[in-house]
């Protein structure tokens, strides 16, 4: 099996002060560019799966993917952000949001395969904060259920999700610390039922340098 952990394009929290930013933010103009030039670039990776987030960052990043790769994207929870859903960016002051709703999502991103935990309550349920031991558990278990499902397997996955996230999940494989990945960013495992080997890391080769975000 081959995995790539695709980092979301540019989305407007990436472009505010930390105070500014809002739970569930779209993209960027950047944003969309970058995930454009992605998608034009992406079916070189021969994928098979298309895995996304359920945030909306997310979602549109995958938008562009699911045309050029005639994929049908699935969303799954386990792929969000470090921290959940959450209103209130001061450390302080961190409210639960649901996430959007089954219907939500199915309305604005039509053709997308919703899991079936995802409901009218919305995926995050307005759970509390989820803290970065929390998320460190999580990645394991994400990285676990990956190994399970596909690791025996011929299949090419790619996975649209986050920054703190793909850190995490990389952090259980490889023990040096990684800096932020660059909106975009694309880091390639090879896993065999007995092994892996990161063979590219964070590599941002579809996009010129005037429009390279964090």
């Amino acid at each position: 099996m081959q995995l790539y952990l695709i980092r979301h394009a540019q989305s407007q929290n990436n472009a505010l002060p930390e105070e500014e930013r809002v739970e569930d933010p779209g993209l960027t103009e950047l944003g969309l560019r970058q995930a454009e030039l992605l998608a034009e670039w992406i079916p070189s990776l021969r994928l098979t799966r298309l895995i996304t987030s359920p945030f909306r960052r997310t979602l549109l990043t995958t938008q562009p993917i699911a045309r050029t790769t005639s994929l049908i994207p699935e969303v799954r929870i386990d792929l969000h952000e470090q921290g959940g859903c959450y209103g209130g960016h001061d450390f302080g002051n961190k409210v639960g949001r649901p996430g959007m709703t089954r219907q939500e999502i199915e309305a604005e991103f039509s053709g997308y395969q919703v899991a079936d935990n995802i409901d009218g309550q919305g995926w995050w349920r307005s759970k509390p904060y989820e803290t970065i031991d929390a998320a460190w558990t999580r990645a394991a278990r994400l990285l676990e259920s990956t190994r399970r499902e596909f690791g025996h397997t011929d299949e090419r996955i790619g996975y649209v999700m986050h920054a703190d996230i793909k850190r995490l999940f990389i952090a259980h494989l490889h023990p040096d610390p990684i800096g932020v990945p660059c909106n975009t960013s694309v880091t390639e495992i090879e896993f065999t039922a007995t092994s892996h080997r990161i063979l590219a890391f964070n590599q941002i080769s579809h996009l010129p340098a005037h429009v390279v975000s964090r």
